[in-house]
């Protein structure tokens, strides 16, 4: 393929996730939108607004939402997180290979555009994986540049060291698990040093040198968030939101270590049965695995894709689509060296032709291509204002009794809020629709914004946590509108409506103060009665 053809073709691949933009935001991504504008307002993560996940993505989305406040900058962001992957693949693989450098970022754009998720990858958007994958992109360009430094730039080798490092803390920032990646970029670079050769005198202290280098700028993000909790005396809120719950979190998936082990060795060949680029990507591996002993990249890409896989297992066996996000870039770049090598060692055209054949067909009856394309045009059509915004929202949720997040009756109950609250007024939502926090820009009078760590009786008893703790956010905060979500937490065996209305202090709080209102789709609503 020529370069005019190849920047022809990935200039259409990013023009056709342009519909995208006009997509509701998903549970998660408002989960991470109400945090951040609790941190706009002043507030602090797990403090004023609990959530389970590192403070790194609650300040992404602060700075999202400051840059501009609707929900389509999540979609937005996305987008512009993908763009910015491929070029940093382009990079990598011209740097690797010596070649034009587009496979990569082409099997990326093509093969790992969310629409190919169900809902149209609204799920999948803008999730503390897609910021992990760029960061893991960035550091391993950085890393590569570092590890061919000539003796003369020594600074300038101190400095990409330190910078790989920094952007492997700060996709740990983001989740936790991502520090495994580490142990990838210390692979990569013992590979790439002298390429991998190493009886040269010099590469035991080059490598020495990067492992120090790495170290110190992946401690520097995650020492800066631990002083930040710390100097606010809240590292208790922090340490049991971030540490404790996602201890439980990933442990409530595995019935032990054989579960685990058995997780770890087939979700790999599960996902390659359903996800395009697990398929090339591992094929990509499986070509690599011959390479290893004369291609320092094949190191690299393996021991990227593999702490992909292992950081995937840490995070625990649900399975869930967002979780497989920060493998793309990898398993991009293992398809692409893969292809490479084979197209080399093939003596006549004819054999290209074939793999390339057989990757075809293989990828036609694994990739929902109809169904990428009906997604896109049906985003299109709402885009260009032929569709009414609730009639294009039902699409996204609501068809099961079992979805908890629907982005229709989510936008109807921030309405809602709005109407019947004033701007300094708070409200509580005890439920999975933070959305309509966002969406009304009010206050949540609990700390608790979303209902899970009640539900399951995380640090039931303890102070500020449980029935108790939400009693007492609820009395000072004095909020203008409460309401349950019912239909929200079959998984767990009950629902936030049930759980509150359970509990007699919670349930006699709500109705001494309290009128209930017409339900509204899956909520019910109370109204704070007048004086």
């Amino acid at each position: 393929m020529s370069r005019h053809a190849a920047w022809i073709l990935l200039t259409v691949l990013v023009t056709v996730r342009l519909p995208s933009l006009v997509q509701p935001a998903g549970a998660d991504q408002d989960l991470y939108a109400y945090v951040g504008q609790a941190i706009s307002r002043g507030g602090l993560p797990y403090v004023d607004a609990w959530d389970q996940k590192p403070p790194a993505i609650h300040y992404t989305y602060a700075l999202l939402y400051r840059v501009w406040p609707h929900p389509s900058v999540v979609a937005a962001a996305d987008l512009v997180a993908a763009i910015a992957v491929a070029f940093l693949l382009m990079r990598l693989e011209r740097r690797m290979t010596g070649g034009p450098g587009f496979t990569a970022a082409i099997v990326f754009l093509a093969l790992g555009n969310p629409v190919f998720s169900r809902l149209g990858g609204m799920w999948l958007r803008s999730q503390c994986e897609t910021f992990i994958a760029l960061a893991m992109a960035g550091a391993m360009v950085v890393l590569h540049a570092a590890t061919h430094s000539e003796a003369p730039n020594r600074g300038r080798a101190w400095v990409m060291r330190i910078a790989a490092g920094l952007l492997i803390g700060l996709a740990a920032a983001f989740k936790y698990n991502a520090a495994v990646y580490g142990f990838a970029a210390l692979a990569a670079a013992a590979a790439w040093r002298f390429g991998g050769r190493r009886e040269h005198p010099a590469w035991a202290g080059a490598w020495l040198r990067d492992a120090l280098g790495l170290a110190a700028g992946a401690a520097l993000p995650l020492l800066l968030i631990a002083a930040r909790f710390l100097s606010a005396g809240a590292w208790d809120d922090f340490w049991q939101a971030t540490i404790s719950y996602n201890l439980r979190y990933s442990g409530e998936t595995y019935g032990g270590a054989f579960d685990l082990l058995r997780y770890a060795a087939t979700f790999p060949v599960r996902q390659a049965r359903i996800d395009g680029l697990w398929l090339v990507g591992g094929a990509g591996c499986l070509v690599l695995l011959t390479r290893v002993r004369r291609d320092p990249g094949a190191v690299a890409a393996l021991a990227w894709v593999a702490a992909a896989c292992l950081a995937i297992v840490i995070n625990g066996g649900r399975g869930l689509p967002q979780y497989f996000v920060q493998a793309n870039p990898a398993l991009a770049t293992a398809a692409a060296l893969g292809a490479w090598h084979v197209y080399r060692a093939s003596r006549t055209p004819w054999i290209v032709a074939l793999v390339l054949a057989a990757a075809l067909l293989a990828l036609s009856r694994v990739v929902a291509l109809q169904k990428a394309l009906d997604a896109t045009a049906f985003d299109a059509r709402h885009a260009a204002g032929l569709m009414a915004r609730d009639d294009y929202l039902a699409r996204f949720g609501g068809q099961r009794p079992t979805d908890k997040h629907v982005p229709a009756a989510v936008r109807r109950l921030g309405q809602y809020l709005a109407a019947h609250s004033a701007p300094p007024d708070t409200v509580f939502v005890c439920g999975f629709s933070q959305g309509a926090l966002v969406q009304s820009n009010r206050r949540s009078a609990s700390r608790f914004f979303w209902s899970r760590p009640l539900v399951v009786g995380f640090n039931e008893g303890q102070p500020r946590y449980g029935a108790a703790g939400l009693l007492d956010d609820l009395r000072n905060g004095r909020p203008a509108v409460v309401v349950l979500q019912v239909n929200d937490w079959q998984m767990e065996g009950t629902d936030s409506a049930g759980y509150f209305m359970s509990r007699p202090e919670l349930a006699g709080w709500l109705q001494s103060g309290y009128d209930r209102r017409p339900d509204q789709d899956n909520f019910q609503i109370w109204t704070r009665r007048a004086p």
